[in-house]
């Protein structure tokens, strides 16, 4: 039986691949014949080319380009935006992307065109500089970037636009938890850092984090491993104290990590 189920996994991370590889090749087909902003001198092909020398680079999962008008992702990037377009509401009417590294999730949804306004938070800098920079040469206007902390946007979320409909927290939760050498808020409580979520939130938050000890990087784990808050720090600790704000529903991995939708509970 065990053998059974490893074979069906690599079987199911095959298909995966699969489905991934041909929709990357479907995607880049479409944006690459689509009608371009013409370059109509040499400083803009320079700007774009200098943009996308600067959206290369660590983390390499978050690596895109533009060309003309189009948001062209690694096919790194690409296959985790599958996943994580498919726990999208039917329509996204406001965005938020927590963590938003060079602004390739909050460009995405705000192209779309229910979306009243998407919305990128970093503590970062470089990377807000960047992702803003390529806003303003695709000319995205109902899209923002902020250097700001959880803690900021969520003492008065309607300063940017807010309270969000979909929420996107991936890859970031770590930091929020145990402090990071960009920012030295560490909650240290599930709890905390859920019911921040739920005040800036009015529909969805889609999550994917390192919630086991042993899966965090060497820095963070230091940190963890020296402090009393290390055993709450796993994935039933998180989802018990989800339970109050949100309805947890796990819908896979992202990568190797495992990826929920927390829908906002009514009364909250």
């Amino acid at each position: 039986m065990a053998a059974d189920a490893v074979k069906a996994s690599l079987f199911y991370k095959a298909n995966a691949k699969i489905r991934s590889i041909v929709g990357y090749r479907t995607m880049l087909g479409k944006n690459l014949s689509s009608p371009a902003i013409a370059q109509s001198n040499t400083s803009a092909s320079e700007c774009e080319e200098n943009i996308n020398l600067s959206l290369s680079g660590y983390p390499r999962n978050h690596n895109y380009r533009v060309s003309g008008n189009q948001l062209i992702p690694s096919f790194r990037l690409y296959e985790r935006l599958r996943l994580v377009r498919r726990s999208y509401p039917e329509q996204i009417e406001s965005f938020l992307d927590i963590g938003c590294c060079r602004g390739f999730y909050v460009l995405d949804a705000a192209i779309r065109s229910t979306c009243r306004i998407s919305v990128g938070i970093d503590v970062h800098k470089p990377f807000i500089v960047t992702a803003e920079k390529v806003r303003q040469h695709l000319s995205i206007k109902n899209a923002a970037f902020h250097i700001a902390s959880l803690e900021e946007f969520a003492d008065n979320p309607r300063i940017h636009g807010g309270p969000f409909q979909t929420v996107l927290l991936i890859g970031t939760y770590h930091y929020l938890f145990w402090g990071s050498s960009l920012c030295s808020t560490a909650y240290r409580s599930h709890r905390q850092i859920l019911q921040r979520l739920a005040r800036i939130c009015t529909d969805r938050c889609i999550f994917s984090g390192r919630l086991e000890l042993n899966r965090l990087p060497t820095e963070v784990k230091q940190i963890a491993e020296s402090s009393a808050d290390k055993t709450h720090y796993n994935t039933v600790s998180f989802l018990r104290s989800a339970e109050e704000f949100f309805d947890a529903r796990r819908t896979g991995f992202l990568g190797t990590y495992p990826m929920f939708v927390l829908s906002k509970k009514k009364f909250v």
